[in-house]
């Protein structure tokens, strides 16, 4: 089964990239962050859909075998 639950270096990454973000004071580095941000969370989401497919792929792979 999968765990959706964010382990401690997951909370430790997010608490301290929030006070990170929440003290500084600089547009441009602001800018740097969410430019970061973004590609993480875009390579996060292919991540995802890749691993869904692979999982759907092994299911019906293993479908056809039991059902042969």
């Amino acid at each position: 089964m999968l765990s959706f639950e964010a382990s401690p270096e997951e909370e430790f990454w997010k608490v301290k990239m929030d006070r990170y973000i929440e003290d500084c004071s600089s547009v441009n580095e602001l800018k740097q962050i969410a430019t970061m941000l973004v590609k993480l969370a875009a390579t996060r989401q292919c991540v995802i859909k890749g691993l869904v497919k692979d999982s759907l792929d092994r299911m019906e792979s293993e479908l056809r075998i039991s059902s042969e």
